[in-house]
């Protein structure tokens, strides 16, 4: 009986090891499907539409300025605070773990946590790539760093659809992006990281020393979104309306993915980040039952309880010695029953 029994657990081991690789497989994949479009659109794989404009636009006018946040720190920004994070909260978890299985689950856990924060990222800049370059908003610094040839056009027909540029000391991947404004891949990245983070570090983990540590670094995360989203326009690389519109697909996406995946991971119990110099006494190592001698004794507290009675010359519990039982008549000083 204990062979077969054994058998099972091993058939059931094997079959969730099984299924845990087939899961973390199948999301990789979708992973790769989405991101690769992604990377390939954004290297210029893909050539975006080829939207007109009026001359007289003054909101294309504006001159081209370097990057305060590029995409190489944005991006090392929000890998490393999603992937740091995470970490920290989980970590501390597996290290708690003291079964094996426990242990081996808090690392599958782990694994998926940042899977689905990745499937996040690629999603949000699928969405992102596929609108920038289906609809071709041209930038503030659009005109500057084309510097149409005014000779081609006539700029009293109004929306001026045929054009060549002739600005040579920008590079090509400047020129193409110069017509993929709207939405904002900034703004709806560090959003998505901010909502995605937020939502994550509220279900998943929790400071015993302090109430107020968590909401600071949650409002700390859509602080860094807002700087972001405001430096993009004052380097006059988007609209007002393109950061706006990045942002609230930042939102929806990060709202959306955490409901349907990352939530379904979070679901356990949560975390403590314990410092080690304010490391509190765990109540669970202490025994669930207590000891022999640290045992309530209900009939020592009765017999108390009678003897205060009777030394106070009031009334008490006559008991009967041979038995533990307690009888409820009640006798006066002198023997009667009153």
């Amino acid at each position: 009986m204990t062979r077969d029994t054994n058998d099972n657990r091993k058939c059931r081991e094997e079959k969730g090891r099984l299924r845990v690789i087939i899961q973390i497989l199948v999301d990789i994949i979708l992973l790769l499907a989405v991101g690769v479009p992604v990377i390939v659109s954004y290297n210029g794989g893909i050539p975006p539409f080829q939207r007109g404009f009026f001359c007289d636009d003054n909101s294309i006018k504006y001159p081209y300025v370097e990057d305060t946040i590029s995409d190489a720190v944005l991006m090392g920004v929000g890998f490393t605070m999603a992937f740091i994070l995470v970490i920290l909260v989980e970590v501390p978890r597996y290290l708690s773990s003291r079964l094996p299985f426990t242990k081996s689950q808090e690392f599958v856990i782990c694994i998926k946590s940042c899977c689905v924060s990745l499937f996040g990222i690629a999603i949000t800049m699928g969405f992102v790539q596929s609108l920038k370059y289906s609809v071709g908003a041209l930038r503030p610094h659009f005109l500057d760093v084309c510097k149409p040839d005014n000779s081609a056009f006539n700029c009293t027909q109004g929306y001026v659809t045929q054009y060549s540029c002739t600005e040579t000391k920008f590079s090509d991947s400047i020129l193409r992006r110069s017509r993929t404004s709207f939405p904002s891949g900034h703004a709806a990245f560090s959003m998505y990281i901010a909502v995605y983070l937020s939502l994550y570090f509220e279900v998943r983990c929790y400071f015993w020393f302090s109430r107020a540590l968590k909401p600071l670094l949650q409002l700390c995360f859509f602080l860094f979104s807002i700087l972001v989203s405001v430096t993009r326009v004052q380097d006059h690389k988007h609209h007002p309306h393109d950061v706006i519109a990045g942002s609230i697909l930042g939102i929806v996406v990060g709202l959306f993915v955490f409901k349907t995946l990352g939530e379904k991971a979070a679901r356990s119990r949560e975390v403590g980040l314990f410092a080690p110099f304010l490391k509190k006494q765990d109540s669970t190592s202490e025994p669930r039952t207590p000891t022999p001698l640290l045992q309530h004794d209900r009939t020592a507290f009765l017999r108390l309880e009678s003897q205060k009675s009777m030394c106070n010359g009031n009334y008490g519990f006559s008991n009967s010695p041979s038995s533990p039982s307690i009888t409820t008549e009640i006798v006066g000083r002198d023997g009667l029953p009153v």
